[in-house]
């Protein structure tokens, strides 16, 4: 595969996007926003974080593997756990002292817009998307002020028993309180040291601490349920935060019944536009029954896309039964990638899915079933357009218009996820899945799906991580759909 020939097809793909992008009426995103406090750990941090606790009860709680945050020792444990294996992960608090705690001992660098609802509204709004509905059950003052001013987000707000479309800041609930996340940032080569053992970590990457206040609950307003119209038009509806829904709450009620109200969402939204296509972006989700649950009773059957990354392939695959299968992708061994591209194409064909998209540090895999009304280069096209947007994100820490997404252009394609893939050529070739000449394309045609492999371009030190998969599937879904917009348009 020739590196020239992938900079040169980022580079036409993403100015065909960005031609393509003003045919779309608009996307509906839900569920989850949050205000994220971004803290960038240091050696110096770690040092004082390790040296308030014992550092036996430390190793203690790190074999114990907390699931939840419940006092400060478990946060760091978690987050020696994370530096550890360099790997991203997403754990709930559910009292307000771990909040406390934080701020007390570590304070934050600065805050953010956060959730993956949220961060999906911001960077389709400054893609210059005519209409980019946002919802949030929960939306507070102060969060509302998280929303970018470009006039093109709206929140449904209920007036007199009608509903009609505010700019955030005036569509917020009087009174309601603001979710906060705490984002722990770390980097690559930083020395941890604890009870005696010293380890580097082994890439950047980052530890959520994530609030779930007894307040929140993943659902819609009946008003606005009952006149889902008042929404359109819109091509896509993007969904997350599903990773809230807990197994059971104060009033009595339990998951069913917002796994019920959720897909009830779904139903009404595709009755309302048969053309239109829903995507699910997942997260770590530590529940396992509400792993499962998600991926079987709201994902399966009911949307056509879901956006993931390699650690969520893995979860995805161990609830659904595939632990093997499960533990070869997340060991990354030599058939890593065989692995990952395996299980990607079991999640699109035991959840019935039209696309599964797989977000991987210098590659991407987009399985598809077969008659999808793009071709293989529009979709990979697509693919190519997220990963210039990712590599802007991750060279300027934002993405204020798609004139400065250009930067992105600029970063060069990751050598090593090109050498992933030409290694992967083998596997496919072996079996007849393509052509030599086809995957030098990045184009695979299975007996029962096709696929598409892209090397994608990668910033060495980027200066945030926070939302990076969030912009790569936000940005190749809002292209593969402006594209379809502009065939029907005939152009």
């Amino acid at each position: 595969m020739d590196m020239e020939e992938w900079e040169q097809r980022h580079t036409e793909a993403f100015y065909d996007a960005k031609e393509a992008l003003p045919y779309l009426d608009g996307m509906f995103v839900a569920y989850n926003s949050n205000i994220d406090a971004i803290r960038h750990l240091t050696e110096k941090d770690m040092i004082k974080l390790v040296g308030l606790f014992d550092e036996a009860e430390i190793q203690n709680r790190v074999a114990v593997y907390p699931r939840e945050i419940t006092e400060p020792v478990d946060f760091v444990a978690r987050l020696l756990i994370s530096m550890r294996e360099g790997k991203a992960a997403e754990v709930p608090a559910y009292t307000e002292d771990i909040h406390k705690w934080l701020k007390e001992h570590l304070g934050f660098d600065y805050a953010l817009m956060g959730g993956q609802a949220g961060i999906i509204s911001n960077l389709l709004a400054r893609l210059d998307l005519k209409k980019v509905v946002a919802y949030v059950p929960w939306l507070s003052e102060e969060q509302a002020e998280y929303f970018v001013d470009n006039g093109n987000i709206l929140h449904p707000r209920v007036e007199n028993g009608q509903v009609t479309l505010k700019p955030p800041a005036e569509a917020f609930k009087p009174g309601t309180g603001s979710k906060v996340n705490w984002i722990f940032e770390f980097s690559k080569d930083m020395k941890v040291t604890c009870a005696g053992s010293t380890f580097k970590v082994p890439r950047d990457n980052r530890l959520i601490i994530s609030s779930r206040p007894k307040w929140i609950r993943l659902d819609m307003d009946r008003e606005i349920y009952e006149q889902l119209y008042a929404l359109f038009p819109v091509d896509g509806a993007m969904l997350s935060g599903y990773q809230m829904i807990k197994e059971e709450y104060e009033d009595g009620s339990t998951y069913k019944d917002y796994v019920e109200r959720s897909v009830k969402v779904i139903e009404k939204l595709k009755s309302l536009n048969p053309e239109l296509r829903i995507h699910v972006e997942l997260t770590s989700i530590q529940n396992r029954l509400i792993r499962k649950t998600i991926l079987t009773d709201i994902v399966a059957r009911h949307v056509h896309s879901l956006g993931l990354d390699t650690v969520e392939v893995a979860n995805a695959l161990n609830v659904l039964g595939y632990e093997e299968l499960s533990y070869s992708v997340i060991r990354k061994g030599e058939n890593g990638i065989m692995s990952l591209y395996q299980g990607a194409v079991q999640l699109m064909k035991d959840l019935k899915l039209e696309r599964v998209h797989v977000h991987s540090l210098g590659f991407y895999i987009c399985i598809l079933a077969k008659g999808h009304p793009l071709t293989l280069k529009e979709h990979r096209d697509a693919l190519l357009f997220s990963s210039v947007l990712a590599a802007a994100q991750a060279l300027n820490g934002k993405i204020e218009n798609l004139t400065e997404a250009e930067a992105g252009l600029e970063v060069p394609v990751s050598a090593a996820g090109l050498e992933d893939l030409e290694n992967f050529q083998l596997y496919c070739t072996g079996r007849k899945l393509c052509t030599p000449d086809e995957f030098e394309y990045g184009y695979i045609y299975g007996p029962d799906h096709d696929a598409i492999l892209i090397p994608s371009k990668v910033v060495d030190r980027p200066k945030a991580t926070v939302g990076i998969g969030d912009t790569i599937s936000a940005g190749a879904f809002a292209a593969m759909l402006a594209r379809m917009k502009q065939k029907q348009a005939g152009k």
